[in-house]
């Protein structure tokens, strides 16, 4: 998966309610690295989403951002999103096309994605080897490249 570029998602951004509106990736693409959390099941993710929820200030002053992919429907993520405090956002992808894309369609454990600005998936590692200082770490370097 490294060194692939990553696809051009537009799904719902449930955390800041844009529920009627799409998010796409190419948005990103070129301004900074950006890190993708791919988690198949929630209630298996919730410790790593609420562990890279809790350094998104980090993140955030690195110049990137965090976005997490459910295979859920809207409301469950909606509500989950709520139930949880999640700063980042939580997107939905219960059609199972972002899993497609991204190959991930049969993962059982989150998978999480460090993009470069041009968009080139850099790494990809899978909880519980998804360590968020390491992650932060790449994310610092890659910010770093010009």
């Amino acid at each position: 998966m490294a060194g692939a570029t990553t696809p051009d998602l537009r799904i719902s951004d449930l955390t800041l309610q844009a529920i009627d509106q799409a998010l796409s990736l190419a948005s990103y693409t070129g301004n900074a690295p950006f890190v993708l959390i791919f988690t198949p099941d929630l209630k298996v993710s919730v410790r790593i989403l609420k562990r890279f929820n809790d350094r998104i200030v980090d993140f955030d002053a690195a110049g990137s951002r965090v976005l997490a992919v459910a295979a859920i429907a809207v409301d469950e993520a909606k509500e989950f999103a709520s139930e949880n405090h999640l700063d980042l956002p939580l997107l939905s992808d219960a059609s199972g096309s972002v899993a497609r894309e991204l190959n991930l369609e049969y993962a059982c454990h989150p998978v999480v994605i460090v993009a470069d600005r041009e968009g080139r998936i850099r790494e990809s590692v899978t909880f519980p080897d998804a360590h968020v200082e390491g992650i932060l770490d790449h994310i610092r370097r890659l910010a770093s490249e010009t």
